[in-house]
């Protein structure tokens, strides 16, 4: 197909060159040195090798023969020529040289400078495409693609100058629904969402049958709270075409959104009797559902049904399990989810997706033990899935396995050294095993890739600030992850445990006791404020709070010690 296409171009070239020679001078000016006698037989020559090397491919031998033909005249459709194929060759500066070129030599020529907005387009220089479309528009106020081109491109970043753009197109060449279709979008975009519906009605005057305008038009209704009219659309659109699965997704929905039950029940009949819709289409209805349910927790038991229903038709289909297990986890449904996924991966063992999911219910249940046991017996059938290793990884962790939890998040990293929870996962777990190069060398690579990352910023810093490390850069990220999440009490006590190491202990208490009042800080955070009524010399406050540590970990031989000695 590309050689077929490249032939039409060569052709399209050599009759520019035709044109061009065969045209009136007035339009070009004169390029030719003083003393330069063309030879325009030489250039047609070398101008059809070049298009000969075109048709096959070989876009950097044509623009040599190009290159030649200069040599012997300066037509500008030789210029055209050869920044094109510096364009497909992707050298985008020496395309825009040969299209600025031939402008320069035929500045009323709109196909060049058409050429050279493409150019730019393909470069993703996007003002500079605009400022060439705005050109041929000064030189021909009727031409619609560089109104239309220039339209979109402001839509990218000047939502209000494209709308006003597209009214002077509908003000010249009167509407169209797709230009109608794009005013919509953009009065969506900046809020003017009656203005947007009426947009669209337009475009459904131009265009009456475009049942996806429609569905459009029946979601800003629902936005706008106007459920009678976008109930009108629906229920035209699965009378009129019953299979459509996300219109009568919708208009479930909307009925369930309306508390009319009953009519909800009925869209979801109309999936499940006989075999009116395929078992792909009745599950791509309760994907539908599914989304509402994180919303709506009204939907779950139509889901449910549903998927239910699904699973005793197709009972060796593990997809029905699937959305089960899914559904019921969202309902915090664990041994029923539990039993369903368990079905996927008999079904499918090497469905990734479902390992994943069944050892992440036992994990946040913190049944650490019970992730362990599915993760490796997932790994016997699945060997290159980096959430696995993951989990796993941090399982281990949970349970002070720290060596196990090293290898098996290496094993992640090897699979995915881009993974940003692997590597602060790993990381972490190099800081607890006190391998401080290997952890200090992930958190930087790691933050090199995501330098604005919270989770980064705050572990990083408090390994520094422990180890009393570039205590002023351990400040700047805690700093930093707190603005992000000021409410995340491992982060409020990052911040005050290095205001601890500066020496700061009042700004080290606000922090800390921050932390603490959030709610279900741990005995580190409970021994750090302890550590700073210490320095402030309030040893009964200290006491307190190193006792309210020892209780929540009580195996800490450490924290013990400190206790008995009544000091740091």
């Amino acid at each position: 197909m590309r050689i077929i296409m490249v032939k039409y171009i060569s052709i399209l070239l050599l009759g520019i060159w035709i044109a061009g020679c065969a045209g009136s001078k007035s339009s070009k000016k004169e390029v030719q040195e003083p003393g330069f006698t063309p030879n325009r037989e030489k250039a047609l020559e070398h101008f059809i090798n070049g298009s000969l090397y075109d048709q096959k491919n070989d876009y950097a031998s044509a623009i040599l023969e190009y290159q030649d033909a200069l040599r012997y005249d300066r037509d500008p459709a030789i210029y055209y020529a050869i920044s094109r194929d510096y364009s497909l060759l992707r050298k985008h500066s020496l395309a825009t040289q040969s299209a600025r070129q031939s402008i320069v030599i035929e500045p009323k020529n709109i196909k060049y400078r058409e050429n050279l907005a493409e150019i730019f387009l393909n470069a993703a220089e996007f003002d500079s495409a605009t400022a060439a479309y705005e050109s041929i528009i000064r030189l021909d106020s009727s031409n619609y693609s560089a109104w239309s081109n220039t339209a979109r491109l402001y839509q990218l970043k000047t939502p209000l100058k494209a709308l006003e753009i597209y009214k002077k197109i509908i003000d010249r060449f009167g509407p169209s629904w797709e230009v109608l279709v794009q005013v919509a979008e953009l009065y969506r975009m900046t809020g003017k969402l009656d203005d947007a519906i009426n947009a669209l009605k337009g475009a459904l005057d131009i265009e009456p049958g475009n049942v996806d305008l429609r569905k459009v038009l029946a979601g800003l209704y629902m936005t706008t709270s106007k459920s009678d009219s976008a109930l009108a659309i629906y229920i035209d659109i699965v009378e009129t075409l019953p299979t459509d699965v996300e219109s009568r997704a919708s208009l479930a929905h909307l009925y369930l959104i309306r508390q009319d039950y009953e009519n909800a029940a009925k869209q979801l009949e109309f999936v499940l009797k006989g075999d009116v819709l395929s078992i792909e289409l009745q599950l791509r209805f309760g994907q539908i559902f599914l989304a509402s349910l994180q919303t709506d927790s009204a939907v779950a038991p139509y889901a449910l049904k549903l998927f239910d229903q699904i699973q005793k038709k197709y009972p060796d289909d593990w997809r029905p399990y699937w959305f089960l297990g899914v559904v019921n986890a969202i309902m915090k449904s664990d041994s029923v989810a539990v039993w369903n996924l368990r079905k996927v991966t008999e079904l499918d063992r090497k469905n990734s997706n479902a390992w994943v999911y069944l050892a992440s219910i036992y994990f946040d249940g913190r049944k650490y033990t019970e992730a362990i046991e599915i993760l490796e017996e997932a790994q016997r059938y699945v060997t290159d899935e980096p959430r696995l290793f993951l989990i796993l990884g941090i399982a281990y962790q949970r349970l002070g396995e720290l060596e196990k939890a090293a290898i098996t998040l290496e094993r992640a990293f090897q699979i995915d050294p881009q993974n940003i929870d692997v590597l602060s996962a790993l990381a972490l777990v190099y800081d607890d095993l006190k391998r401080y190069n290997e952890s200090d060398s992930l958190y930087e690579k790691a933050l090199r890739l995501h330098p604005e990352n919270h989770l980064l910023l705050n572990n990083y810093a408090y390994s520094l600030s422990v180890r009393n490390l570039q205590i002023d850069r351990a400040l700047k990220m805690a700093e930093e992850a707190v603005r992000q999440q000021p409410q995340n009490p491992s982060y409020l006590d990052t911040m005050g445990w290095v205001y601890f190491q500066i020496g700061d202990y009042k700004q080290a208490e606000e922090f800390i006791k921050q932390a603490i009042d959030k709610g279900e800080a741990s005995a580190v955070v409970h021994e750090h404020l302890g550590d700073v009524y210490y320095m402030l010399n309030d040893i009964t406050k200290a006491m307190e709070y190193w006792q309210k540590a020892l209780n929540l970990d009580p195996k800490n031989e450490s924290l013990k010690d400190k206790i008995k000695r009544g000091s740091l």
